[in-house]
């Protein structure tokens, strides 16, 4: 069964993925993390995970007719599988993005939209101008240049419209997690994700292992690591993907028409996740 890791692009998902990584899969004598522990999460939905089941989609409808018939072929394995979205929850023309036989649970990832864009601006090599149009578009499908030979296609939305349907999610029981709580509790915030999963399939929960792993996969720590070694999932070749880590990086960024664009148009999300 499926557990969903959700958000919208440059909301932490790479670096909560980092964390359980290290938590399910790393060798508990280790002290330091290695970039290839993420291809036990890999993302969805992926141009690999469908070659899989000898499907080669042309456009979004097609995408969206496999995406059950993709998840059925993951589980396969009888196991937890995690998965990495950016997709939205819903569906396309009839084809729901997962059901109740194939997804066991979902964490979802929220980021301040206005730090999103900074952070998106960087990875995507764009001005904030270009980049905008990307976080407010409605019904945004994406396919995704910077991910030429991973990612097939997604169809996130805006950021709101990304993060209200993961909030409505209602398969099962889901989990919402701030961006910057990542940073500012760490700890009680990784072990809420623990104490999640532990609900579903019954994994302990193990704080000295937490606090191994936290520190581990430190955000700086990744950073130095992207610095020495590269990082595969990181196709700008200017900026690295670890880059800040920081929360409030709009107030010297972004000037106030963006701003004010940005907060009147998710002006009750934002609101509803003390953002503004």
């Amino acid at each position: 069964m499926i557990v969903w890791l959700a958000s919208f692009p440059k909301s932490g998902n790479t670096w909560l993925r980092a964390f359980l990584c290290s938590y399910f899969y790393m060798n508990s004598e280790s002290d330091i993390f290695d970039f290839d522990l993420l291809k036990n999460i890999v993302r969805f939905p992926s141009s690999k995970l469908y070659e899989d089941i000898g499907v080669k989609p042309k456009n979004f409808e097609e995408v969206a007719k496999s995406w059950i018939y993709v998840q059925e072929n993951i589980n396969l394995n009888k196991k937890i599988n995690f998965l990495k979205t950016h997709n939205a929850f819903g569906g396309l023309v009839n084809s729901p993005f997962t059901n109740k036989d194939n997804t066991l649970g979902a964490i979802y990832l929220v980021r301040d939209p206005r730090d999103v864009l900074v952070s998106y601006s960087r990875h995507l090599e764009l001005s904030i101008n270009e980049t905008i149009e990307l976080v407010l578009e409605e019904d945004h499908k994406g396919w995704l240049n910077e991910y030429k030979k991973d990612v097939i296609g997604e169809i996130r939305g805006s950021w709101a419209q990304n993060y209200n349907s993961w909030k409505n999610f209602n398969l099962t029981e889901r989990i919402i997690i701030k961006y910057e709580d990542l940073i500012s509790d760490p700890f009680n915030t990784f072990s809420n994700v623990i104490e999640y999963l532990n609900k579903l399939t019954g994994i302990d929960i193990n704080e000295k292992k937490i606090k191994k792993c936290i520190e581990i996969t430190d955000f700086n720590k990744l950073k130095n690591l992207e610095r020495k070694s590269g990082f595969k999932e990181n196709y700008n070749k200017k900026e690295p993907f670890f880059n800040k880590g920081k929360s409030n990086q709009w107030r010297n960024i972004l000037d106030k028409k963006i701003i004010s664009k940005i907060e009147e148009k998710f002006n009750r999300e934002m609101q509803e996740l003390k953002y503004i």
